[in-house]
């Protein structure tokens, strides 16, 4: 399936979509591609623009293996800052199951065949979808999300990591708030969920269990399987 050229959002959310993906040699090959697709986004501040510019050229220029070890660092050791959409809304909720079959059917009917190996919440999934449906509808769809996307941002602002810009363009293309105040206090006062304390005490409160309605996790976590995405994300002022 090919971008509609009037989707005036396509190529910034592929890019955004490639960013958040786990780096790779060839992402590191397209950084200049990708950093002055980002550069060009109209909604940017001039500080906002030298901040993601900043950081993919650096993200370039970094040991591979650095940028994944940083990757992994970022998203994969706690839940707080967690790439996956309905991670957030659901957390350990059964619903979670019912709302990935609607998503990957949504993805479907829109002629989206998406990698039996990820998650079709997956960040990178989503912003892929969105790039190749109408813009309007794209953004229906984003402004779904605000509400996760936003929190994400200011948790990545707060702990100073690099990937908060991306998130703060993306959060610019629909016009919403990277850093809304409520938001921004939050993340200045909840406990980390990824420090080596924090990661000891899930696992040591986590019951061991296998069995219907669980899924495994790439770092080895059960996690309940996932329901409704329209009804969860209807929800979302009560998160």
């Amino acid at each position: 399936m090919s971008t509609d050229p009037q989707h005036r959002l396509a190529r910034p959310l592929q890019a955004l979509a490639r960013l958040l993906d786990y780096p790779d040699a060839t992402l590191q090959q397209h950084v200049d591609e990708l950093a002055g697709i980002l550069a060009a986004t109209n909604e940017l501040s001039e500080a906002e623009r030298e901040a993601i510019v900043a950081f993919v050229t650096g993200l370039g220029a970094m040991d591979i293996y650095d940028a994944q070890s940083r990757y992994v660092e970022t998203f994969d050791r706690g839940r707080k800052v967690s790439l996956y959409v309905f991670e957030h809304v659901y957390g350990e909720s059964r619903d979670r199951g019912p709302a990935m079959i609607e998503l990957k059917q949504a993805y479907s009917e829109h002629g989206l065949e998406t990698d039996t190996r990820e998650l079709p919440d997956f960040l990178p999934v989503l912003l892929e979808f969105c790039a190749q449906i109408p813009e309007e509808s794209a953004r229906t769809w984003l402004a779904e999300t605000t509400h996760v996307l936003q929190r994400v941002s200011v948790r990545l602002a707060e702990r100073d990591n690099g990937y908060a810009s991306v998130f703060t363009v993306l959060l610019r293309l629909i016009g919403a708030d990277p850093a809304p105040e409520n938001l921004t206090d939050m993340a200045g006062k909840e406990k980390r969920d990824d420090t080596p304390a924090a990661i000891d005490q899930v696992w040591a409160e986590a019951p061991v269990t296998f069995g219907p309605g669980e899924s495994h996790t790439n770092d080895g976590a059960t996690r309940q399987e996932p329901a409704e995405f329209s009804d969860k994300m209807a929800a979302k002022n009560r998160l």
